[in-house]
């Protein structure tokens, strides 16, 4: 919960000023083996959702038919706010410097992939290894006529980060 704290202030900021209009909501999403401690990821994506955020764990099978758990974490515009500035700023800036086009699907959701492993041990940040476990994030842009989906993405990080 300490990390929370470090990142409380520039949030407050964003929710105070009206930045934060820029997303209805999001979700963080977790597929796991069997094998996998689900209560660790259960932990890690309440964390990063945020106390509030609705979490369930549905149990399927894989297209393989081996069985399998997806967890997911349900936000509101607020929550996903807070979510997102848990994320570390050189994550953040490694975002904005690559360019969020390629984030954005054609429907206005933002894509973000976090590691698993750092996020199990209390961090956020984007995954740099392909193959390696990951948590999904996909949130939905608050887009209006005039305004582009890489507009209000680009606009939400830059505030999280304060540029």
């Amino acid at each position: 919960m300490l990390r929370i704290v470090s990142v409380m202030s520039r949030i407050e900021v964003i929710l105070r000023t009206g930045n934060s209009m820029g997303v209805h909501g999001g979700e963080w999403r977790v597929h796991a083996s069997a094998v996998d401690d689900i209560e660790v990821i259960v932990d890690a994506l309440t964390w990063l959702g945020g106390d509030d955020s609705e979490v369930s764990t549905q149990k399927e099978k894989s297209t393989l038919g081996a069985p399998m758990n997806i967890i997911i974490a349900k936000m509101t515009a607020k929550q996903t706010i807070i979510s997102l500035g848990k994320l570390r700023r050189r994550s953040i800036e490694e975002i904005l410097d690559s360019g969020v086009d390629s984030l954005i699907d054609e429907d206005k959701n933002l894509h973000l992939r976090l590691s698993l492993e750092t996020l199990s041990r209390g961090g956020a940040e984007m995954s740099r290894t392909k193959g390696e476990m990951v948590a999904k994030g996909k949130f939905k842009l608050e887009v209006y006529p005039g305004q582009s989906a890489n507009q209000v993405a680009v606009g939400i990080l830059e505030g999280l980060i304060g540029r």
